[in-house]
């Protein structure tokens, strides 16, 4: 441990001395003088020889040591190196099954890092902000933890820590708040034979987000029917491969909706996920649109979301233009290395502690100043 002052200006602080040496000194000159009648005639000439003398001076030190303490407060003593190896766990809010170790302190990786006795954080959280500001906070050795879902929103890059991470991904899904927007003033719906069931789950949804009073803009027809000249979403419930002339629609800015079975080489990541995290909508940025594709079959079975309440609302949120670009990536491709600067570990403040030692030392100067002093004089 390396003891150091933070502020050491403020040991000019310690010239106060001189003023508890100034009291002690002038209260000297309490003791009055008093003439007998037989010293009267001697001659004024020979005076006794004074010298400096301190009374009570177990105050008097009491006092030096005080104002000394001040001073010394006043600087902001801190030690260097002064480290807990407790080993820390964050848990991400959202995370399921998170252990923690005997020993260990556990926290929510969320602003303030909360303990884990306190409810979970609700809210959007900045995962990789709030690892990287955790890792510059802790000490160098200690050991960390972090409980991750399967999805979590994140930088699409790898975190660059100073320290080795254990990555532990578990069940659960991170919730995070969603842009609201403006439903689509209207929409497409083109289906091949087999997905009527899915175009009419679709038309329904469609019609519960217009205005009341307002008849709804949904043009419904087969695949074979040509395409309106308009810039309403296009859902696209055919089982094929996605025809050029929809890419250039995209490129040009129209979002479109594929069937699960619709095939195309774009990379795509998570739009919408279930409670557990698994996708179901994927989403993907072409040209100055957005194309996103169903992973599982319009279906009371194969897709519950279908009968919940806010089902229209989250088509319609899917469909908005502009969306933002998704933020939810797999926790496994932005494990965090250990390669990133390495931190100076925050000194430990020392004021707190003597604070409470010059209360102490304040109440014996006043047992002592207070109390009954008996002077006595030669």
């Amino acid at each position: 441990m390396t003891p150091l002052l933070l502020f050491p200006a403020a040991l000019g602080a310690v010239v106060t001395l001189a003023l508890p040496l100034a009291i002690h000194l002038s209260r000297r000159s309490e003791l009055r003088r008093i003439d007998f009648a037989a010293l009267r005639w001697l001659s004024a000439r020979p005076r006794p020889r004074t010298r400096l003398r301190f009374d009570e001076r177990l105050l008097l030190a009491v006092r030096l040591l005080l104002l000394a303490l001040i001073a010394l407060w006043l600087a902001r003593p801190a030690v260097e190196g002064a480290t807990d190896e407790t080993p820390w766990v964050a848990v991400v809010p959202g995370a399921s099954n998170a252990v923690v170790p005997p020993g260990a302190h556990g926290v929510w990786l969320a602003p303030g890092f909360p303990s884990l006795d306190r409810p979970a954080p609700g809210g959007p959280i900045a995962v990789s902000s709030l690892l990287r500001q955790l890792d510059a906070e802790l000490p160098r050795g200690v050991r960390l933890t972090v409980v991750v879902p399967p999805e979590i929103t994140a930088d699409a890059e790898r975190l660059h820590l100073s320290r080795a991470v254990v990555w532990r991904i578990v069940g659960g899904f991170m919730s995070s708040r969603r842009p609201t927007a403006a439903p689509p003033n209207g929409l497409i719906i083109r289906y091949a034979g087999g997905r009527e069931d899915a175009a009419r789950y679709v038309r329904l949804a469609a019609a519960a987000w217009q205005a009341p009073g307002h008849a709804p803009d949904i043009d419904i027809a087969p695949a074979s029917q040509p395409l309106p000249q308009t810039n309403w979403p296009l859902v696209w419930l055919v089982p094929e491969s996605v025809p050029a002339a929809l890419l250039d629609r995209v490129q040009h800015g129209d979002t479109i909706l594929l069937d699960v079975a619709a095939t195309t080489d774009i990379a795509m990541d998570t739009a919408w996920a279930d409670a557990v995290g698994k996708p179901l909508v994927m989403s993907a940025a072409l040209g100055r649109g957005r194309i996103l594709r169903l992973q599982r079959r319009l279906g009371s079975r194969a897709m519950p979301e279908l009968l919940e309440p806010d089902f229209a609302a989250r088509l319609a949120s899917l469909l908005a233009q502009p969306s933002p670009a998704p933020t939810r990536v797999a926790a496994r491709n932005v494990a965090p290395t250990a390669d990133g600067p390495a931190y100076t570990p925050p000194a430990q403040d020392l004021r707190p502690w003597l604070a409470l030692l010059i209360a102490a030392v304040f109440f014996v100067e006043r047992l002592l100043a207070s109390g009954r002093r008996v002077r006595v004089t030669a």
